[in-house]
């Protein structure tokens, strides 16, 4: 989706050696606006009473609603020795074997340094208003083979921040959908959403905590009765349900198997209507990837048969160690244990949803 307006903060700090320093002048900063609107600063090491002194500045980071791209000029301290672009990181020393951490030649007079926003070991950090990813770059220069050197070590500091209220995605770059429903002949729908810890309204951010409860509401309307069951829900870090990794919170036509997995507020709430089915799940992160980004996919479905529950059209919680059926007869839930066999076709209506991203924030 788009962002309004993210800034980018650049502080300096050089790990210098005696005999450079001469070689550094003073810090400007100044912010820029790229073509889109977006708001970024830029960092310059060199002097600027210099005659033909470029007009770029040494190191500038763009940052677009998935990434984080860095602009290196090789003239770093301008003083006429390049660096080489192998020389430049972004993260430390053990991202430095990912290439796309690694500078590259743009073959423009600059070298490019372009990673998704949780790459690198870049880290978030979380304000009242906003969402930073910061990170460094570093010039790691060879030492020769008598053990000297010509160049300083640095470390840059480079940031991109967004305003909580927006999207940050290292999936897609679209506006969250947090409601989305489908359309079938005669007036008929079905519907998923992201609700309010209340219930009585639908969610308007996107944003959450690991290990906050998710609230999702499934709903069936139309001109004829029908009771609403779900079949499966899957999350992912991209919108493809089939992309890996990828987890089924609820499977085998309605067992909530997350509760077996940790999930401590993991259920199906009892029915107010058969029309409709509530639940939640805690906020989770997938182990080893840095992404934060959530999508729920969910197999919806509505039936004629009212209140008659059978193995593959079930309300199915784990609760006390066994199974329970949300509708009342809890036999049917019996096959959560292995595999719900298929039944004779119903007369269903069904759809397959997707809400996302969810932003997943590590901790408060």
């Amino acid at each position: 989706m788009g962002l309004a307006g993210p800034s980018v903060s650049l502080v300096l700090l050089m790990a210098l050696t005696c005999g450079v320093s001469d070689a550094i002048r003073s810090l400007k900063e100044g912010p820029m606006i790229d073509a889109e609107g977006r708001e970024y600063k830029s960092v310059n090491l060199g002097d600027y009473n210099r005659p033909n002194h470029s007009e770029k500045p040494t190191v500038r980071v763009q940052c677009t609603e998935v990434s984080m791209i860095i602009f290196i000029l090789p003239d770093f301290y301008n003083n006429g020795r390049l660096v080489l672009p192998r020389d430049l990181f972004l993260g430390d020393a053990k991202y430095w074997k990912n290439k796309r951490c690694q500078a590259v030649d743009t073959g423009d007079g600059e070298y490019v340094i372009e990673a998704e926003l949780q790459d690198c070991g870049s880290k978030l950090t979380v304000s009242s208003d906003d969402l930073i990813y910061s990170n460094n770059l570093i010039l790691s220069p060879p030492i020769g083979s008598i053990g000297i050197t010509r160049t300083a070590e640095a470390v840059v500091p480079v940031s991109c921040h967004y305003k909580r209220t927006h999207t940050v995605s290292s999936a897609v770059q679209q506006r969250p959908t947090l409601s989305i429903s489908s359309k079938f002949p005669f007036g008929s729908s079905i519907s998923l959403k992201l609700k309010t810890d209340d219930w009585l309204g639908e969610k308007n951010s996107n944003t959450f905590y690991l290990g906050d409860p998710l609230h999702l509401e499934a709903t069936y309307t139309g001109p004829d009765q029908r009771e609403l069951f779900i079949d499966r829900c899957v999350a992912t870090l991209t919108p493809d349900s089939t992309s890996v990794p990828r987890y089924y919170f609820i499977e085998n036509y309605g067992c909530f198997v997350d509760a077996k997995d940790g999930g401590l507020h993991s259920v199906f709430l009892p029915r107010s209507k058969p029309s409709s089915l509530q639940f939640q799940l805690d906020a989770f992160l997938f182990q080893n990837d840095l992404r934060n980004t959530i999508y729920v996919t969910c197999k919806i479905k509505a039936t004629h048969q009212l209140w008659k529950s059978n193995p593959t059209s079930k309300v199915c919680n784990y609760m006390h160690s066994s199974w329970k059926n949300v509708d009342g007869t809890d036999a049917v839930c019996q096959c959560c244990k292995s595999v719900c066999a298929k039944q004779m076709p119903e007369d269903v209506i069904c759809d397959t949803l997707t809400l996302g991203p969810l932003i997943i924030i590590p901790r408060k």
